[in-house]
């Protein structure tokens, strides 16, 4: 539920335990391995299996091509990763020999593809060449002899006669005999000599015509066009008997494939960590950003394990940031999920995620403010979590996915918001839980949006003074804060008296109050400055950060805004229902159907992604600005991958 704490430490490992210490550290995902800054002897390391991922990863592009169809229902209910234990694990990589004999085949298999494909590409370029020439009644060996070439051409243009252009082009050229084959296709004989060969080139080039290749074999075309489609079909049947082979390779292996890829991924990081520690005679030094909470688990399971290997800290450089991770409880953890979009705050700051829960919980629902809908999200929700085999980040959003459609199931009890139909068709029990008119009455609900705003705005104060205090700094945070938090009670006070709900203090007496607190705000921003005129340029600049908060509470009429944008799409969807229904006979109910649910679906999606990015907007703007200075570096710990494999505690 905060800023997990860091601590910058050195692992010193005997060279003969590397490997297992880092397995143990990988799986904790917690130790981030800093390059050292300077030139040091490294450890000499070797991944043995360098050779053989490669060839794994290809195998599995080259099946995944080949992989049976899986329908989207079952490929979400099976999920695409296996769950494993470390002792699993450790089997597969002791059985590796398996895997490189199934490579092996693979490999044998894709030579035979490689052959068959070529075989087959030059057998149909022959059939495509023989196929021109077919209609010549020709042997192919007379084609070209000693004394004539008999040359196949073809025009480019469809409307010609071909002969006729060639005759009266050749007529006064050497003597040639030309036959018609078709209007835009002729067979020229001519004498084997360079010189007549030139001339009918140039008068070939000049009659925008192509010279078709001259096949391979010497009996007429139409006889080897024959023999080259039995060669043709047989090649082909090889090449199905290859692809059956891939198709079996592929159900039979490509899942195993896919685990052992990502596990010897595994282990080609830590190998390549190993090139970034710093070696002596017989150990290897890692430094780096260890997340402290896990430290007392990993030093357990070296001892556990029997790994020569301590833990000491390490010296943190002069500037030295610290990379920052967040941990929440399992009620807050899908909220983790607006807060990683922003980024992650500063190592010293606060983790803004358990604040901005409530408030992005509240703020969808205002923004959606429909039953139907969140009931609709929920069941969504429900669905993934319970029936569908997802990773981790997926059940996450769809936790959060389920929270958004609380949010806005509950806002729309208040709002009436059923699918837009009309409220005064609503069951009474209904109408009694209703409390605000958005579209009949919209001012209700733009002075919640706007005191909802300022409630936020004030939160955000008093977690800045809270952030300030834990950082040593609280006299500050309450000089910053403090004047401003009093300006804004007392303006509430007014409003609240103005209004006749408070008459604690007349008005003037508010008045005079608020003087006082704009004197406190510009004195407490006075003592900023080295010069007297710094500070009095500072004291007066404070003053226009009014206009700055004045903008800030004015954003939240966005949730005026969607909450209406949602109700009015939901009721013309239903209008447009109505009127096709009444307009088109017979098949107006069905089509009324049609339109209800690709209307309602469509306005679902836009509205819900709406109403996502303008919560989340709010608290990225008018909210984190107030208490978190920046954004820190993501941390970046040596881990595992887990697209094809989970792994499951023994």
């Amino acid at each position: 539920m905060s800023v997990v704490p860091m601590q910058k430490v050195r692992f010193v490992i005997h060279q003969d335990d590397v490997d297992a210490a880092l397995t143990i550290i990988q799986h904790a995902g917690a130790f981030e391995i800093q390059e050292p800054e300077e030139s040091v002897d490294t450890v000499e390391s070797e991944f043995p299996h360098a050779q053989l991922l490669p060839r794994v990863q290809h195998a599995v592009a080259f099946l995944d091509q080949y992989a049976p169809e899986v329908g989207l229902w079952q490929k979400l209910r099976e999920g695409s990763f296996t769950e494993l234990s470390e002792s699993e694990i450790q089997n597969r990589l002791d059985n590796i020999d398996v895997i490189a004999s199934v490579v092996a085949d693979l490999e044998d298999l894709q030579v035979e593809f490689a052959d068959k494909n070529e075989i087959t590409r030059t057998l149909e370029e022959a059939q495509q060449v023989l196929t021109e020439w077919k209609a010549l009644p020709l042997a192919l060996a007379e084609l070209k002899t000693a004394s004539s070439i008999t040359w196949l051409l073809k025009s480019k243009q469809r409307d010609t006669d071909l002969k006729k252009d060639l005759s009266a082009a050749l007529e006064d050229s050497a003597p040639v005999i030309i036959t018609e084959i078709s209007g835009a296709q002729v067979a020229v004989t001519f004498y084997n000599d360079e010189t007549t060969e030139a001339a009918i080139r140039e008068v070939v080039k000049s009659l925008d015509c192509d010279v078709v290749t001259l096949p391979q074999g010497k009996e007429a075309p139409d006889v080897e066009l024959v023999a080259v489609e039995e060669e043709l079909a047989k090649a082909r049947g090889e090449q199905a008997l290859l692809h059956d082979q891939a198709e079996h390779f592929a159900i039979t292996h490509l899942k195993n494939l896919h685990i052992v890829g990502e596990i010897l991924t595994w282990q080609r990081d830590r190998f390549s960590t190993i090139e970034s520690a710093a070696a002596t005679k017989s150990t290897a030094v890692f430094v780096g950003w260890l997340n402290q909470n896990k430290r007392t688990e990993i030093e357990a399971q070296f001892k556990t394990k029997e790994i020569a290997a301590v833990c000491t800290d390490a010296e943190v450089s002069e500037g030295e940031e610290p990379p920052v991770e967040i941990e929440n409880s399992n009620l807050m953890q899908p909220f983790e999920v607006v807060t990683r979009l922003y980024g992650m705050p500063g190592y010293r700051d606060l983790d803004p995620t358990v604040f901005l829960a409530g408030f992005f919980f509240l703020f969808f629902g205002l923004s959606l403010t429909d039953v139907g809908y969140g009931v609709f999200l929920m069941t969504v929700s429900v669905i993934i979590l319970t029936l569908f085999k997802v990773p981790p980040v997926v059940k996450t959003f769809a936790k959060l996915l389920m929270f958004m459609g609380l949010a806005s199931a509950l806002v729309g009890l208040l709002f009436g918001g059923y699918l837009g139909i009309d409220p005064e068709v609503l069951p009474d029990s209904l109408k009694a839980i209703q409390m605000f008119d958005p579209i009949g009455d919209p001012l209700p609900v733009f002075y919640l949006a706007l005191g909802l705003g300022v409630f936020q705005v004030m939160v955000g104060m008093v977690l800045k003074i809270y952030s300030e205090a834990r950082n040593k700094r609280l006299l500050e945070g309450v000089l910053d804060q403090g004047p401003w938090l009093i300006m804004f009670c007392l303006g509430i006070l007014y409003l609240a008296t103005t209004t006749g709900y408070s008459a604690f203090l007349t008005l003037d007496q508010i008045v005079n109050l608020i003087y006082v607190g704009i004197a406190l705000i510009v004195l407490a921003s006075g003592r900023k400055g080295d010069t007297v005129l710094q500070k009095a340029q500072s004291a007066a600049l404070s003053l226009y950060d009014s206009i700055g908060y004045f903008s800030d509470i004015l954003s939240y009429s966005r949730l005026l805004a969607l909450g209406l944008a949602t109700t009015a799409l939901a009721f013309a969807v239903n209008l447009i229902a109505e009127i096709v229904s009444g307009s088109v006979p017979y098949l107006g109910p069905v089509l009324a159907i049609v339109v209800l649910i690709i209307g309602h679906l469509f306005t679902l999606a836009v509205n819900t992604l709406g109403a996502f990015i303008h919560s989340a907007r709010l608290q990225f703007v008018e909210f984190f600005g107030k208490f978190i200075s920046g954004t820190g570096r993501q941390f970046n710990p040596l881990s595992r991958t887990e697209k094809y494999v989970t792994v499951k505690k023994e």
